[in-house]
């Protein structure tokens, strides 16, 4: 008689095993490549043409597990949120386990595209909506392999994820049919690998006189917003500036809210950053909250917002920017303008506004734009700002929320498949770490570690040629939601067709 347990029961081991493989090689523990295998049982379990209700438990088992292990440090932030990602995401996955399963019974002989087409689809429609939280794309695996990074700058980080999944597709295959699948998957390798050695070799990169520093001064979070450390921050960050500016930079950039305070607002807190940029002879871009009068019907008499700017070697304010995208439930909650009694709940969350456009600065007539924090996770972003011809980027973050965890790695390994993607230089400055200078290639120039007080600066490296995805196939991603769209129309057919 067969034992009936865990291992036996496919529609929970299999996916298991699954979100096992894939939230290991998110973490940094340099297990990247198990991702090119974390597919294989999920793939298997399709193949069974399991239930609906076998389906969902999938799903459930699927996103609990690689909730848990890749985003376990949204816990050291809020536990709320942490619950409330396993009831987004357990909702996210038994979507496109059911979309995926149904849609392959009626059409078995498309199975491995339908596959492709429908979790492509899900990681990129991600990016979008009040919910929008795109960490989940298995490109991001591939952070620890340069060479195999370098296809972004044709696809983004889209296409390097339809190349991880169709490097399993081919591995499970090949079971079957060994010859063609092991070939395919030889020849598919050698052009990924081929380009990414000829990009790395070939790309044309010119090396401007103009240094860009980065301090990072390591506030603990709970120290942060007190008011007693106020007059220790600032006396941070004077010290490690001076430091900076010795290196002769044109730009000294601080992390984002690297002043706790009102900074357009309070005059002595303006003061202090006006005398900064003046007294070192350099300009410096920050980040620090800003609010704005709201007016009728606004239920509150104050706009907040995510602000930073640049402030001038004279010691002028330039434009603020707002940030774009905010962290759903870390900085506002979702659907406050549709409904309007949510403002009444209160979890912690600053709700800040939301800004409606991008800025951009200049040093000696090399033109940049900056990002604050999550928002690095969007390649549209970053795209957007390589078509209005900036020469670099800035990123500034205070990822002191996640401590010394895998999120603040997770989040610092982005600027490198941004950097690929755009082919431009990054400068990442952050409170407690990592701050970065990454390479037009996504190579890490410089870096600060975890809780490190430190400058580092480099030259500025410039790449005129736009990338074909920047250029061109920014939206690239959406080939596979039309292609998903047309799997469920010819799914429909049938049924109607049958009927």
């Amino acid at each position: 008689m067969k034992k009936d347990n865990f291992f036996s029961r496919s529609y929970l081991f299999k996916p298991f095993l699954s979100a096992l493989m894939l939230g290991l090689s998110r973490l940094p523990l340099h297990l990247g490549f198990l991702v090119f295998f974390g597919f294989i049982p999920l793939l298997s379990f399709f193949a069974e043409k399991p239930s609906v209700k076998k389906t969902i438990f999938a799903a459930l088992t699927f996103s609990t597990v690689y909730t848990a292990i890749t985003l376990h440090w949204i816990s050291l932030v809020t536990v709320g949120g942490f619950l409330g990602m396993f009831i987004l995401f357990g909702l996210y996955f038994s979507i496109l386990f059911v979309l995926i399963n149904v849609v392959q019974k009626k059409l078995p002989k498309m199975r491995f595209p339908i596959f492709v087409t429908f979790w492509m689809s899900f990681e990129y429609l991600q990016n979008f909506g009040e919910f929008r939280f795109p960490w989940f794309d298995v490109g991001y695996s591939l952070s620890d392999f340069l060479v195999l990074l370098q296809l972004a700058d044709i696809g983004g980080i889209y296409l390097l994820s339809v190349l991880i999944i169709t490097a399993n597709i081919l591995i499970y295959r090949a079971s079957v049919h060994p010859k063609k699948n092991i070939l395919i998957l030889f020849i598919l390798s050698g052009i990924w690998f081929g380009y990414g050695i000829w990009r790395l070799q070939t790309l044309d990169l010119e090396q401007r006189k103009e240094k860009v520093a980065i301090v990072q001064v390591s506030i603990p979070q709970h120290l942060k917003w007190k008011k007693s450390y106020v007059d220790t921050t600032l006396a941070l960050y004077s010290e490690y500036t001076k430091k900076a500016a010795e290196e002769k930079p044109k730009l000294v950039i601080l992390p984002e809210s690297a002043i706790p305070a009102y900074v357009e607002k309070q005059t002595g807190y303006k003061n202090f950053v006006k005398n900064l940029a003046r007294e070192n002879h350099t300009n410096i871009f920050l980040g620090f909250p800003h609010y704005e009068t709201a007016k009728p019907p606004y239920p509150f008499r104050f706009k907040f917002y995510n602000a930073a700017t640049e402030v001038d070697s004279t010691g002028k304010f330039l434009p603020l920017y707002y940030k774009n995208i905010l962290v759903p439930f870390g900085e506002r909650i979702p659907f406050l303008k549709v409904f309007p009694f949510l403002w009444k709940l209160n979890f912690g969350q600053a709700n800040w506004e939301y800004g409606k456009k991008q800025a951009f600065y200049e040093i000696n007539g090399l033109k940049f734009s900056p990002l604050i924090c999550f928002e690095i996770a969007f390649p549209e972003l970053t795209a957007k700002m390589v078509r209005h011809n900036v020469d670099f980027i800035v990123n500034i973050t205070n990822d002191a929320w996640f401590k010394k965890s895998a999120g603040t790695y997770q989040h610092a390994m982005m600027t490198k498949f941004r950097a690929v993607e755009t082919r431009k230089q990054i400068f990442r400055a952050a409170n407690t770490g990592y701050s970065l200078i990454i390479s037009p290639t996504g190579k890490i120039l410089k870096k600060i570690g975890l809780y490190e007080k430190n400058i580092i600066s480099d030259n500025i490296l410039i790449c005129e040629k736009k990338s074909v995805f920047t250029k061109y196939l920014y939206r690239f991603p959406l080939v596979f939601v039309l292609g998903a769209g047309f799997f469920v129309v010819i799914f429909f057919l049938k049924i109607w067709m049958i009927r």
